[in-house]
């Protein structure tokens, strides 16, 4: 298993300026595992980021097109670049669990799969666990693996950063 040290993410938990943890757990050949920490959002909300096209476009795609529930499809794309980013929920359980299949058009490798675990954290916020797998394991499936790993560290951070911005609605 080849492990990387967790300064080489652009963002980890370091309390005394409040950032909330992002942290590459492991990547293998073939696999990569990522944890974040949400400390401003609950599971439901922070699922709700990831299924709901107005919330998604806060912080990842410009363009969403998406059938939220189990077997549904989606369709992300960044117009200006030409990418699409294409797949179907596997999984779909708000606030515990989401899983999808990826595939980019502009990539010759095979689809892969994505899955977020939601966990709730006693202040209230949430821990993610996203786990990337299924890329070849060879040269081209580790290139693609690791474009994936700087583009999830990119987009999770500016989730983070949209997530201290959003102020969930009390529950008294």
């Amino acid at each position: 298993m080849l492990r990387f040290e967790v300064s080489r993410l652009g963002r980890f938990f370091d309390m005394a300026a409040g950032r909330p943890k992002l942290e590459l757990v492991e990547t293998t050949s073939d696999r990569i595992t990522i944890l974040a920490d949400f400390p401003h959002l609950k599971p439901a909300l922070l699922f709700d980021y990831w299924t709901n096209p107005d919330l998604l476009r806060k912080w990842w795609p410009p363009a969403a097109e998406l059938q939220p529930e189990l077997g549904g499809t989606y369709h992300f794309s960044w117009p200006k670049q030409d990418w699409h980013l294409q797949g179907k929920f596997t999984m779909f359980d708000r606030g515990k669990a989401l899983g999808f299949t990826w595939k980019w058009d502009h990539e010759s490798v095979d689809v892969t799969r994505v899955t977020l675990l939601f966990h709730s954290m006693p202040n209230g916020g949430t821990s993610l666990t996203l786990h990337h797998e299924g890329y070849s394991k060879n040269a081209e499936g580790k290139g693609t693996r690791d474009e994936h790993l700087e583009g999830w560290k990119f987009f999770l951070g500016k989730l983070q950063e949209q997530g201290e911005e959003t102020v969930e609605p009390s529950s008294d």
